[in-house]
């Protein structure tokens, strides 16, 4: 095969190439060991709710999780985010689910982009919110989280530091109106959903 045929070829792949970086330009601003938290998300929160570990009393809890991740992943319009929030969170793992109540939260503009932090309870998050580019898509979510009025914590990568456990990342959509989900850090060990509504 001559060079020329090479070259040929590989255009279609490059071109793919370029798309498929185009698509996914937010993931540049997400560590790669951070991005295997937004891949395969439900599988993965199905499988540790099927653990027979879990308790018969996080029944409710268990299926409150299931109901949420079930309802239609709509999309978010930017102008309707902005303002005050309750949030509650649903933290899942193989030994059990956990509700906690309803908090604070508050998502704000600054410099052109949108900003979500948990207010109030004794763990909280705090970051930026990643539009698609066709706006159309899922959002991704890059933080760190803190503790009670500890000072909040921004994204490793967005510092310009190393990696660290204060990193979180979530995947957002909207499931009615004035109705939120972020599905958080999901791994094969636990899981965690922000339930936000108006």
């Amino acid at each position: 095969m001559n060079l020329l045929t090479r070259c040929l070829l590989a255009l279609p792949l490059a071109a793919a190439a370029g798309l498929s970086a185009a698509a996914d330009a937010r993931l540049e601003q997400i560590w790669p060991e951070h991005q295997t938290r937004l891949q395969e998300q439900q599988r993965r929160v199905d499988a540790l709710n099927a653990s027979p570990e879990i308790p018969r009393s996080d029944a409710d809890a268990k299926a409150t999780v299931e109901e949420l991740l079930a309802e239609p992943h709509l999309p978010l319009d930017p102008a309707a985010l902005t303002g005050d929030w309750k949030v509650r969170s649903l933290q899942g793992a193989r030994y059990g689910v956990f509700p906690y109540p309803w908090f604070k939260a508050r998502i704000s503009a600054r410099d052109g982009r949108l900003f979500f932090e948990k207010l109030t309870g004794s763990q909280r998050r705090s970051g930026w919110l990643l539009p698609p580019a066709d706006g159309k898509g899922d959002w991704y979510f890059v933080g760190g989280a803190s503790v009670n009025e500890d000072p909040q914590v921004p994204y490793s990568k967005a510092a310009g530091a190393d990696p660290r456990d204060s990193d979180t990342v979530a995947t957002a959509w909207g499931i009615a109106e004035g109705r939120v989900l972020m599905l958080l850090d999901v791994s094969d060990e636990s899981y965690e959903v922000y339930q936000l509504k108006r």
